[in-house]
């Protein structure tokens, strides 16, 4: 069966990840699963087990508060509540400890709210960025203001450069739910312009799932993610997915973050990103 796993970290804005996960979990008939990730320092002056006790009643009172926090968002949605496991697992770093426990327990997606960031916080790196840049498990991002929608389309951004691999997993996160596919593809004007129908027909067969293609034309006088959310605009999925770059160095990272980190950041959608390997 496969496990969704969300994290909270009991805030407003990680609702919005929890009740697209409930959501998601339903229509996937997959195991739901809420991560907590905490982390306590032991003052010096404590013994082991003066520690071990505190630690315990911890556990137990954010427990507690957690049920409660997530009973609340099955009934704002009108979900019956639903069998789910509550994991608190202690990490001095959120992300770290999400992908370890995702990871060993062999999760499928890891899902994440996000509420967008300033310049400081893009340098520094927020949870999502992290997760985006390092997770080998598909992430994800719910912004917090998002409202509750069915999952209807898909759009995949695409470079073209591994497509065929790239949207097998894509059409494998579409099919079980019955969302339409379309890949996208923003074209220089020096590139080949190819045909959309037999492109279409092609990727059909290809994946035994119907899938169109939207071939907008890059604007070069415009960033390109004003281009993607362009045609954002035009094709109005339900969710973005993208595939981003790990092979490159942090100082890359700083001055040319990959357009799924900075899309994670402002946009408005859904997005899920899954890590692609480059060429070495």
């Amino acid at each position: 069966m496969e496990k969704i796993l969300v994290t909270t970290d009991q805030s407003v804005n990680s609702k919005a990840a929890i009740r697209f996960a409930i959501k998601l979990a339903k229509q996937r008939k997959a195991e739901l699963i809420i991560l907590y990730v905490y982390h306590n320092v032991k003052p010096f002056s404590w013994s082991e087990k003066v520690f071990e006790e505190y630690e315990g009643a911890f556990i137990e009172k954010i427990r507690a508060e957690l049920t409660e926090f997530i009973a609340d968002i099955y009934h704002d949605i009108h979900e019956p509540e639903a069998q789910h496991q509550l994991v608190l697992v202690s990490n001095l770093d959120a992300a770290d400890g999400i992908m370890a426990y995702a990871s060993k327990h062999n999760c499928s997606y890891i899902c994440i709210s996000t509420r967008g960031a300033g310049t400081f916080t893009k340098i520094l790196g927020t949870h999502t960025s992290k997760l985006i840049r390092n997770s080998a498990i598909p992430v994800l991002c719910i912004p917090s203001a998002y409202r509750l929608k069915e999952l209807k389309h898909i759009l995949y951004a695409s470079d073209m450069t591994d497509y065929e691999n790239e949207l097998k997993k894509v059409v494998a996160f579409a099919k079980p739910i019955h969302a339409s596919v379309e890949i996208m593809h923003i074209s220089y004007p020096y590139e080949f312009a190819f045909d959309k129908e037999m492109m279409e027909a092609t990727l059909q067969k290809k994946t035994a799932y119907k899938v169109s293609v939207l071939n907008p034309k890059r604007d070069i006088t415009h960033a390109l993610l004003e281009d993607i959310d362009h045609a954002v605009k035009v094709s109005k999925p339900s969710l973005l997915v993208l595939f981003t770059h790990q092979s490159r160095s942090m100082f890359e990272r700083l001055l040319f973050p990959s357009n799924a980190e900075e899309y994670s950041f402002y946009g408005k959608i859904p997005l899920l990103t899954f890590n692609k390997q480059e060429d070495k």
